[in-house]
């Protein structure tokens, strides 16, 4: 295999032995065409990123990829898809794929076809007709395992095939891109952003956005902005669940949540202790059916509530609201 960069592009040359004639144009793009952009999910060739496909008679094919951005995360990962979907035509002897970059133009248009042409931005999960079940994991104090109730419930549902989204709200205390072992950081392609993945899960958090462990000191206002941003402006996807993190208590994040997702449903975290158990008694009301929600979830953790990836290593014993202990 040969590399080369020159320009900005990136030029992979791939080689395999067949003795078919020469594939044809049609037959290298309906291969393109089940190459998923690991990012949005979708193949390739709908969301405009082949810029151009060549094939030479002596079956050397050459394929021109746009990337989103400029040094796109994903840039190995796509010249790996295209080469090995190329390279299974009939009668490919070598593949060259050759990556650019989209321009302004382009990432509107993409903006456009993934989000519609709405100018203000929109939360999906708020309109009528949404397929998500939106989850709020709350607590009345600090401590008691709520973020790690969280990114076990992510994880698991992921690992059992749900598309999983977690929006870290507990703006002040961000821990779920730490837990999930997230070290990603969000992509930007025009005003859309897109989240990293650790687990099969999407996740976007304050804490990807300010260096090492600096603190966030914001007021009310630019909390409820934040968590408007993670829910319009993130590109989700078509995700089966969303899982919020919200910080302790009902303070203005939790507000701005049943202002924003009115439809979401809750589950209350606490310690068997009286203490603190009272103090959960202050979160937001439970959801019109809390045991049938409450059942959903942890039926999601496992019998025993085992861990399901190594950056979790606290497991509390939990009381769920109107729900049995679950240890």
């Amino acid at each position: 295999m040969r590399a080369s960069t020159a320009a900005g592009r990136v030029g992979v040359t791939a080689t395999v032995t067949s003795t078919n004639s020469a594939p044809t144009e049609e037959a290298v793009r309906q291969a393109l065409s089940k190459v998923d952009d690991p990012e949005i999910h979708k193949p390739i060739t709908e969301l405009g990123m082949v810029k151009s496909v060549t094939v030479a008679e002596d079956g050397r094919v050459a394929v021109e990829v746009y990337l989103t951005v400029q040094g796109c995360p994903m840039r190995e990962t796509i010249t790996q898809r295209v080469e090995q979907a190329v390279n299974a035509v009939d009668g490919v002897q070598s593949v060259t794929v050759e990556l650019d970059v989209m321009s302004d133009e382009q990432r509107s248009e993409l903006r456009k076809q993934l989000r519609g042409d709405s100018e203000e931005p929109r939360i999906p999960f708020a309109e009528p007709g949404s397929m998500t079940r939106v989850y709020c994991v709350a607590s009345g104090k600090g401590g008691v395992g709520k973020s790690s109730v969280t990114v076990n419930l992510a994880a698991s549902m992921a690992a059992r095939g749900l598309s999983v989204g977690v929006v870290d709200a507990d703006i002040y205390g961000h821990s779920v891109p730490r837990m999930l072992g997230s070290s990603g950081k969000p992509t930007q392609v025009d005003k859309m952003i897109m989240p990293p993945q650790a687990h099969g899960v999407k996740v976007i958090s304050i804490g990807m956005f300010t260096p090492g462990n600096t603190p966030v000191v914001w007021r009310g206002p630019m909390l409820h902005r934040a968590l408007q941003q993670f829910l319009s402006d993130v590109f989700w996807g078509d995700l089966d669940v969303l899982l919020l993190d919200l910080p302790p208590g009902t303070g203005d994040v939790a507000l701005s949540t049943a202002q924003l997702i009115p439809n979401a449903e809750i589950l209350v975290v606490t310690t068997p202790q009286q203490a603190a158990a009272e103090v959960a008694e202050d979160a937001p009301e439970a959801p019109e059916d809390p045991e049938e929600a409450a059942e959903l979830l942890l039926a999601e953790t496992g019998d025993g509530g085992e861990h399901t990836h190594q950056q979790v290593v606290y497991e509390p014993e939990l009381v769920v609201r109107r729900s049995s202990l679950v240890r």
